[in-house]
């Protein structure tokens, strides 16, 4: 008696096995193609102690044009600077000089008006009294006084008039000399248009040592009786 065929379906109406008949060998398809692998990735060689500005973007170029000009925080203000250094002064010439008179002790002469005055070469300290006609029995240990310079080829007669003595021919100048504890004795006199005022500083002995190394004058403005 001949087996009767049977038919098997999977749950999903397909046959078991791929319809492949029980015992066949299975062989499972070919394996998918193997990719190539990627190309390695570049290596970057660094020196030991690289540059630091390598890695820094540059700057710009700045513009061709004038910069304004600016201010410099100094300690102590603030100083515009310019952008440009001002020009040089020009080198002095071989005619340029300074008369010694432009200067005395090293203090530069005044200027009126743009026009410099020049000192005469010597001079003298003179220690005026300020107490006019004061007499000698009114003086005091430390009477009120000026320590003045004077040129020494200024005459008599002229150091009168600068002092402002009144005008006339009983007024004048008289020296007095410190006797100490504030006492003075009266010294020559000299009045207006007398022989002795046409002579110079220099000729009546108010020399340039005088207020200095020598001792020093006393003067007062003196009114003759």
């Amino acid at each position: 008696m001949t087996e009767p065929t049977q038919y098997f379906r999977t749950m999903s109406g397909h046959p078991p096995n791929g319809g492949v008949p029980p015992g066949t060998a299975f062989y499972p398809a070919a394996p998918p193609p193997t990719m190539a692998p990627p190309p390695p990735y570049p290596v970057y060689q660094f020196s030991p102690q690289p540059d630091p500005c390598m890695f820094l973007p540059q700057p710009l170029p700045a513009p061709p044009v004038q910069p304004p000009p600016y201010y410099q925080d100094c300690p102590y203000h603030l100083q515009l600077i310019s952008p440009s250094p001002p020009p040089a002064p020009p080198a002095p010439s071989a005619a340029t000089w300074s008369p010694p008179g432009a200067s005395l002790l090293g203090q530069p002469a005044p200027s009126f008006d743009g026009v410099g005055y020049l000192y005469p070469p010597d001079h003298t300290v003179l220690h005026i009294i300020m107490d006019k006609f004061m007499t000698l029995d009114q003086a005091t240990r430390l009477p009120k006084w000026e320590p003045r310079l004077f040129a020494t080829g200024l005459t008599v007669g002229e150091l009168i008039q600068t002092l402002g003595a009144p005008d006339g021919a009983n007024y004048g100048l008289m020296e007095v000399h410190e006797q100490g504890d504030g006492r003075w004795a009266a010294g020559q006199v000299i009045l207006q248009g007398s022989e002795q005022a046409k002579k110079t500083l220099r000729d009546v002995g108010w020399i340039e040592t005088r207020g200095f190394s020598a001792k020093p004058v006393w003067l007062k403005i003196h009114e003759a009786e």
